[in-house]
């Protein structure tokens, strides 16, 4: 219920447009019953005028309204007030539409095909309603949990695989606009239709009403075991979703490794384990929702049944008739899909407060790196960057950095080197506040990076991955990502400085080309010289380079490692070095095993120290000249 009254909470603005829908829903239950009461007066006058009831004109009673209740064919005087009401209401329309004894055949039944005229009518208007309100609360929802993700730190994504905060976004939102959009205005529909019934069929028969009433529990206990059933069901099959998500996110955008190396039957094999699982676990909850509809239905027949025997006996002894009893059973039997829609929806109700309980996860997840309030911009950038004794650990592991110094001046060059795991880009994540330190701090000319505006901070670096990320867009937005305000020549000048300028110009659209998803349309030499033309425009003083000339082609290496060097220039870089004959003229070289720096010096004093350096530097000298 908590999660329930959260998602109350959010839907708090849209209730004013929700309004006209709940009005329309009142409609629905009113002609409903409406309905199923005129089947008494059609019964009783049209079809069998015979055993119309004599009215009981008491002393002082309206001539007028005696002679218009008898052309009705009002039945006894024990009516109770509503179905008196309900009598003297319809018969004074009717009247008023000139009934009379030759045209009574016609008119009721018009009456009636009216009522389910205005019935239908008010029904597509409340569900038409409902679901657009529905749909323009989930909106707002799924906005606010993606800005959320968006603003988590690394140390949050390395924590979810992405299929599951996918799964959150799309499938858990998608489930609470079914709750939001068609099954909650369905409940409400229901309980409102089975009121207005209830009233009617205890109005026209209090002691066959009492009859339905004892086998009631045999319905409504099975129901309750059901929702506590399928709530459980329902978490392990959505947390079972995610993991196949998951894994069918990893193996479509890594196709061409799994084809590479004939894991298609390994793949499909780990896929089909997931997908198994998943069937199973939403095969019993099926199961047990498909219980519920022969359960509900065969009780009804029970009591349909009991009923049947009860009335007989009192329509023998002249005390209902054969209309009250037709009225009081159309109006059971139209109990039964309200109420079956109500069960249903109580099913439903369970499966997305599981869901909401999935993204509300997501939404109370603290943000880990957080802008200190009324903090600063950052100063130009004049002096160095300092890691004094800085320290990382991500949450339930062991410290990936250990107490690194680290000292890097304006206009230098500082590469990182070291073994695989050595902490190299988990230390220059934490410069642009990816991630935290645990201890320790880092500086710019002095100022703590946690004190200045992550916005500031971030605008004074550029960023060029081993790993280049491009969006399915036109390639003018993809280098000039982020920003509207730059010029066409700007970003021709960007791409020619990258070495790019000739292959766009020589695409069908040029920069309104669209790269594919992650720049699949495009080749691997092709997809850096854009990142680092996207890094050109930013134009910052600060560069993070994760080295990505290993895997290209001699001359793709040749134009991306001059691109790069026209990046770097008059910048202050930081190098992750993956090809150490790459980095031979930094400035400084710092050697990471073990998140701690074991070396550090240029690539001469390092090579000529005969330490961990050297020996990463022959293993791939000796790699590379054995072809």
């Amino acid at each position: 219920m908590t999660d329930f009254r959260r998602l109350l909470v959010l839907f708090k603005p849209y209730r004013r447009a929700a309004i006209g829908a709940i009005l329309a829903m009142a409609g629905v239950a009113f002609f409903t019953a409406l309905v199923a009461y005129l089947f008494g007066p059609l019964f009783d006058v049209v079809l069998t005028p015979e055993q119309k009831a004599k009215v009981s004109v008491e002393v002082g009673t309206d001539p007028a309204a005696a002679k218009m209740l008898q052309v009705f064919g009002s039945s006894r005087s024990e009516r109770t007030p509503v179905i008196r009401f309900l009598d003297e209401s319809v018969a004074s329309i009717l009247v008023g539409m000139g009934l009379s004894e030759a045209n009574k055949q016609y008119l009721l039944p018009l009456l009636l095909f009216a009522a389910f005229l205005s019935k239908n009518f008010f029904a597509f208007l409340a569900e038409y309603r409902f679901n657009a309100v529905g749909l323009a609360f989930v909106r707002g929802l799924r906005s606010q949990l993606y800005r959320k993700l968006l603003d988590q730190s690394g140390t949050f994504h390395a924590r979810y695989p992405s299929g599951d905060l996918i799964s959150r976004v799309t499938g858990d939102v998608d489930r609470i606009q079914n709750l939001f959009g068609t099954d909650l205005a369905d409940l409400v529909q229901s309980i409102a239709t089975l009121l207005l019934l209830m009233v009617l069929v205890v109005s026209r028969s209090p002691e066959l009403t009492a009859v339905a009433l004892i086998v009631a529990p045999a319905v409504v206990v099975p129901v309750l075991l059901i929702a506590k059933r399928l709530r459980r069901l329902s978490k392990a099959g959505r947390e079972q979703m995610a993991g196949l998500t998951g894994v069918l996110s990893e193996t479509l955008r890594g196709y061409r490794v799994v084809q590479a190396y004939r894991a298609e039957d390994y793949e499909t094999s780990r896929f089909d384990t997931l997908n198994d699982r998943a069937y199973r676990l939403l095969r019993r909850g099926a199961g047990v929702m498909a219980l519920s509809s022969p359960l509900v239905e065969t009780a009804s027949v029970s009591v349909f049944l009991v009923l049947l025997g009860y009335a007989g006996s009192r329509i023998s002894a002249g005390r209902l008739t054969l209309g009250e009893f037709i009225s009081f059973g159309v109006g059971l039997v139209m109990m039964y899909q309200p109420f079956k829609r109500a069960t249903r929806t109580n099913l439903a109700l369970q499966q997305a407060l599981v869901s909401a309980r999935r993204v509300f996860e997501a939404l109370d997840e603290t943000i880990d790196v957080q802008e200190k309030q009324g903090a600063p911009p950052l100063a130009p950038f004049r002096k160095e960057i300092r890691f004094d004794g800085v320290s990382f650990a991500y949450p339930g592991r062991g410290e990936t950095l250990r107490g690194v110094d680290v000292t890097i001046p304006k206009g230098s060059v500082t590469a990182l080197a070291g073994p695989s795991g050595g902490g190299k880009s988990t230390l220059v994540s934490l410069l642009p506040r990816f991630m935290d330190v645990t201890a320790g701090s880092i500086t710019i000319d002095g100022k703590d990076i946690r004190d200045v505006s992550l916005e500031s901070l971030r605008s004074a670096l550029g960023l060029v991955t081993q790993e280049v990320v491009l969006f399915d867009d036109s390639i003018r937005r993809n280098v000039a990502y982020g920003r509207d305000d730059h010029s066409e020549e700007e970003i021709w000048r960007a791409l020619k400085a990258a070495n790019a300028e000739d292959f766009v110009r020589a695409l069908p659209h040029g920069l309104d080309t669209r790269t594919g998803e992650a720049g699949s349309q495009l080749s691997g030499g092709q997809r850096q010289r854009l990142a680092i033309a996207r890094a050109i425009l930013r134009n910052p003083p600060i560069l993070i380079l994760d080295e990505a000339t290993s895997a290209l082609d001699t001359e793709s290496e040749h134009l991306v490692q001059e691109a790069l060097e026209r990046l770097m220039a008059g910048r202050t870089t930081i190098v992750i070095a993956h090809r150490l004959s790459t980095i031979r003229r930094a400035d400084q070289i710092l050697v990471l095993s073990r998140g701690e720096v074991v070396e550090r010096g240029t690539h001469q004093s390092l090579y000529d120290a005969g330490g961990l350096y050297r020996r990463l530097h022959d293993l791939q000298d000796r790699q590379e000249e054995e072809p």
